[in-house]
């Protein structure tokens, strides 16, 4: 006598098991987690728009895992290893993931040149304000910056905590990132009227 199949069962671990896989890529994505998605369902590029208003396209990177189970793993399987492999797979998907971004993101800064180099030397003040003359900063509609988030290596956090800090208790730094802060704000008006003036 066969022994029943349970489709309905199959399908609906299957789906429990890719949500698991897919919430532990999420987890390696870092910032990248929160960034729009979209299918599309045809063709190999990806056209966009910069900020400049220039178009752009891409060709899509494939990114995959091979893995396989031989029957005698299979049998000595207990479905908290499953799990752990499901997990562990779902970490390595995206960790691939999180490093293409990181790599498209190296390219486009230094092709266009806004990368701020220490040189080996420790970060300072004066590096960091030089980084946020080059980030482009969205507002929202109070006005408000939507500062952009800044990616570094956690052997960094305890320096950059350190100048935050530096710039709390002092006002001429307040002064400036207020001045930055303010030309920034310049720039995204002037950008919104360019796009009402389109629209």
């Amino acid at each position: 006598m066969a022994l029943p199949l349970y489709p309905q069962l199959k399908m609906t671990l299957e789906k429990w098991l890719m949500q698991i896989f897919e919430r532990a890529a999420r987890q390696e994505l870092g910032p990248f987690a929160e960034s729009p998605r979209f299918i599309q369902h045809e063709g190999t590029t990806h056209r966009y728009n910069t900020v400049e208003g220039q178009e752009r396209s891409t060709n899509y990177q494939e990114i995959m895992l091979e893995f396989g189970l031989d029957r005698a793993q299979i049998v000595d399987m207990e479905f908290d290893d499953l799990l752990k492999l499901v997990i562990e797979k779902g970490r390595e998907f995206g960790g691939q993931r999180a490093r293409y971004h990181y790599q498209v993101i190296n390219e486009v800064t230094e092709e266009t040149g806004n990368v701020v180099d220490a040189k080996g030397q420790p970060v300072t003040l004066e590096l960091l304000f030089e980084m946020f003359e080059g980030l482009h900063v969205a507002f929202d509609e109070r006005g408000n910056p939507r500062l952009p988030t800044i990616v570094i290596h956690p052997n960094m956090a305890p320096r950059f905590q350190e100048l935050v800090q530096q710039a709390d208790a002092d006002e001429a730094s307040k002064v400036r990132m207020a001045e930055i802060i303010e030309r920034k704000r310049k720039e995204w008006n002037e950008e919104q009227d360019r796009r009402k003036l389109v629209d």
